[in-house]
This record gives C-alpha cells, structure tokens and sequence, in this order.
C-alpha cells in the first residue's frame, strides 16, 4: 500500500521536474501540463481510499467476530429451547429464549462497513454477554429481576447494529 503511494509520488515528482527541466519559451506546453495534471489526479485519488485500504485489516476481523457472533447466540438459543423440550421445564421463559432467537436471526445479515465495523464488533460482542445473563436467568442462577438488564442488553445491542445516518451522502 504505501509502496503504491511511493510510486504515484515519485511519479508526479518525475513529470514535475521533466516540466520544469525543460525551457519553454512561451510556458508549459499543453501535453506537459496535462501529464503533470494526470499524475497529480492518480495521486489524490488514491490517498482519498488510503483511509479504507488501512481499516481493512481491522474491518476483516471485525466480519469475523460478527458472523460467527450472531450464529453463536442463534446456537445458545435453540439449545435452551431444546433443552426446555427434553426436560419438560419451561415456567414461561420461552418468552424470553423465543425473541432471543429471532433477535439473533436478524443479525445474521449484518455485514462490517469502514464507518460501522467497530460498532457492530463491539455490539457482538456485547450480545454474547446478553445470552449469557439469558442463560442464567433461565436456569434459575440469577433473579428474574435481572430481566430488565437483558432488556437494557438487548436495547444496547439493537442500536449499536442499527445503521444510522450516513455520512458523505
């Protein structure tokens, strides 16, 4: 990457002093200034991606944690809805597992832009601290007052995903 911009520097550098070496008499011909102009256009392009070229690395990772982070709470979901089945135990909190579920299926799409991959990142993560204070509530380890945390959880996770307005349109 910045072997790249190296190159569209030097080479707007070269075309520059090729222009200026040589003695016109009546100024910059056309085709020369035209080159230089060229040059300078590649340059300025290319540094107005640079700031994408370098969060890529970043923006990668965060796809990963997304991806799996949703299917991974999809996963913990069916597993206490089937667990809820094998046992015969339920005492109402299929109303809690339920929008879990299809909370999480919604996240699945989700996908990690330059703009909002740290967010999203951090939201899946946060999602899995919310499946696990599901699971605890479910099973009896925490209070079922701890149901107004899951809800501020889920709140929290659902307005980091959610795209705000774009900037630069």
């Amino acid at each position: 990457m910045h072997e790249q911009h190296d190159q569209l520097v030097r080479a707007l550098a070269d075309q520059h002093a090729r222009a200026v070496a040589q003695d016109y008499d009546e100024g910059v011909p056309d085709e020369a200034f035209d080159a230089l102009m060229e040059r300078a256009r590649a340059l300025m392009a290319y540094e107005k991606q640079m700031p994408a070229l370098l969060a890529e690395p970043e923006r990668l990772r965060s796809e990963k944690v997304i991806f799996w982070s949703w299917r991974a709470q999809s996963a913990v979901a069916v597993a206490l809805i089937i667990a809820f089945r094998l046992l015969g135990y339920s005492d109402g909190w299929y109303a809690l597992v339920v929008p879990h579920l299809v909370g999480t299926f919604f996240g699945w799409p989700l996908k990690a832009t330059v703009k909002n991959h740290l967010a999203r990142r951090n939201a899946s993560i946060g999602l899995h601290a919310v499946g696990v204070l599901l699971v605890l509530i479910v099973l009896g380890v925490l209070s079922p007052w701890f149901i107004v945390a899951l809800l501020i959880g889920w709140a929290a996770v659902g307005t980091a995903v959610a795209d705000g307005p774009e900037e630069g349109k």
